[in-house]
């Protein structure tokens, strides 16, 4: 009993500090990452005492799937990195752009270790966590900014983006990561939860006008193809559906070296954005200017892990933007041709074959789930250094592994 309640305050601790961590606005006030890397770096120095008192010795399975996790996800960054460190060994790229990239470790580790601290609760957690950060930023716009921000928000969604009333230029519900954040929740809900209810319904119907107010509509359309991709993939045995997935990511593979090819072939999809009356809110000229630091070739190197971003930060600063707005252009300029094929082969295709020998063919379904909608994001915004989406996009998969061992496990005690 003791045991439980150390448990649950600790679980209770962990929720407390992710509300502080995800919350980044207040009104006018946003904060940038480096309370999100303080609080990620206390919890993973508790996972890391609590592995090193228990599951060192990797006799016990959910320390097992631990160390198999922290290998999965964090040989991809660690690997990204080295081989830009390699780039300013040979002089390819300056040791200024060097970084520490505590910006995808932090939040990786972090993910895993919550999973090996609190189980299938993690998700809950965090989820939790998400929502009731969500709930206090709006709090404290509304009571510094006043109610117009709800008409506002509006307004800029669904009729004019450059809408002011009020004196109103920001939209206070556009937060970023932890609105694009949500949509991993109702991906996962809609993928492996139960069947609908007047509950479920209604709790749908509210994340998706928190997206589509939070002017996150490629948000919305991530949803939509993992759902659609979902009640498709239903119709099949578990087999077919596995290699439906992985047709599907050969597919992801193809169209995301398509649309670097396409960028890097003149104006075509520029014109096309012109021709066909779609508002790109700026992104053709972001999209432009940090494809002219590359070329489509095998034999184009990249320019550095996190260089496009302290690019736009410095010499491109006059764009006013601090991403790029497309990750999937951001991973091909800063890795190269060979390193971006390398990403895309090994989330695509080899982590869904990794969860399927490890945890079956229902978990790999729901990562696929999940890689479906974290590349729609990929396309048209910047996600892949988010803190609140990274942790999801890891805790999902992994929660919902642990949920099948233990229902495996007392399948297997009620059997005996």
């Amino acid at each position: 009993m003791e045991k439980d309640n150390q448990k649950s305050y600790l679980g209770a601790a962990y929720t407390l500090s992710m509300i502080v961590a995800c919350t980044t606005r207040y009104g006018d006030i946003q904060l940038g990452y480096q309370h999100q890397v303080i609080i990620g770096l206390f919890w993973i120095m508790v996972g890391l005492a609590r592995f090193g008192l228990n599951g060192f010795r990797a006799h016990r399975l959910l320390s097992r799937d631990t160390l198999w996790a922290v290998k999965r996800y964090m040989l991809p960054h660690v690997v990204i990195h080295l081989y830009t460190i390699a780039l300013m060994a040979t002089g390819k790229v300056s040791k200024s752009y060097f970084t520490t990239n505590l910006t995808v470790y932090v939040p990786t580790l972090l993910a895993v270790l919550s999973v090996y601290l609190f189980g299938a609760k993690a998700l809950r957690y965090n989820c939790i966590a998400v929502f009731a950060s969500w709930l206090l930023s709006v709090a404290a716009s509304t009571a510094i900014k006043g109610p117009l921000i709800f008409p506002h928000a509006i307004i800029q969604a669904f009729v004019d983006p450059n809408d002011s009333l009020g004196g109103l230029t920001a939209n206070y519900l556009e937060l970023h990561d932890l609105v694009l954040a949500i949509g991993y929740v109702l991906t996962f809900y809609l993928f492996a939860q139960a069947k609908p209810t007047r509950r479920n319904v209604l709790t749908t119907i509210g994340v998706l006008l928190i997206m589509t107010l939070g002017m996150k509509r490629v948000a919305v359309l991530g949803v939509l193809l993992a759902v659609a991709f979902f009640l498709l993939a239903k119709l099949l045995k578990e087999k077919v559906r596995y290699r439906a997935c992985r047709l599907a990511g050969w597919f992801a593979f193809a169209v995301c070296f398509g649309f670097i090819f396409i960028l890097s072939s003149g104006s075509a999809f520029y014109d096309f954005l012109t021709a066909t009356g779609i508002n790109p809110m700026g992104r053709n000229y972001y999209y432009k200017k940090i494809m002219e630091y590359a070329w489509f070739s095998p034999s184009f190197p990249g320019i550095g892990r996190n260089v496009v971003t302290q690019l736009l930060n410095s010499k491109l600063s006059y764009l006013r933007v601090g991403g790029v707005h497309s990750d999937i252009i951001k991973m091909y300029v800063e890795n190269g041709f060979i390193m971006f094929g390398l990403w895309l082969w090994y989330h695509l295709l080899y982590m869904p074959s990794a969860y399927k020998k490890r945890f079956g063919y229902k978990v790999s379904f729901v990562y696929f789930g999940i890689v479906i909608y974290t590349f729609t994001l990929y396309l048209t915004d910047n996600i892949e250094i988010y803190f609140i989406c990274q942790m999801l996009q890891i805790t999902i998969p992994l929660t919902y592994a642990v949920r099948q061992r233990e229902e495996e496990t007392n399948a297997q005690i009620n059997a005996e």
